[in-house]
């Protein structure tokens, strides 16, 4: 049964709500990562060599967070998260190609032996991960709030 409070969230209680609930997304989708990564590890001696496995570990996350979004969205009891969810799901996929777009371009940017090439690079494409998702998910969260408190407006005065 979905969660619908009487009284609207305020904007920045629902963007703070949806911010925790993006930064947990990204976390679970960097472990899930990490945990790809090291079976195709155990399975295979060269994972770096493999299209697939780094297909895999780039653009399934992408295509799981928006899956991902609405559970955590209820956790964190913010009105409307299906509705959330979906607004969310195709700036996500945008920036999301976009924020990849940038990485690979900092990733080949950036010459060999600096201290940037000494961090493991999911966790910087993790970190990527959740910037566009704290700022897709708070955004969607914005407008359903604003959604929600005008259609309780519209309630409280009889429409």
């Amino acid at each position: 049964m979905t969660h619908r409070p009487h009284a609207p969230v305020s904007v920045p209680r629902a963007m703070l709500l949806a911010s925790a609930a993006a930064l947990v997304m990204s976390v679970l989708l960097l472990l899930a990562s990490w945990g790809a990564r090291a079976a195709i590890g155990a399975y295979d001696d060269s994972p770096d060599a493999n299209i697939g496995a780094g297909m895999l570990l780039t653009f399934v996350p992408v295509l799981v967070a928006p899956l991902l979004a609405w559970p955590l969205l209820r956790l964190v009891r913010l009105p409307r998260p299906g509705l959330t969810a979906l607004v969310f799901a195709v700036p996500y996929l945008v920036l999301s190609f976009v924020g990849l777009t940038v990485w690979v371009w900092i990733d080949t940017a950036v010459p060999v032996g600096s201290a940037y090439t000494e961090v493991d690079p999911l966790l910087t494409m993790g970190a990527v991960d959740a910037v566009v998702s704290v700022l897709s998910l708070s955004g969607a969260a914005l407008v359903t709030s604003r959604l929600h408190a005008a259609g309780h407006a519209r309630q409280g005065a009889g429409g």
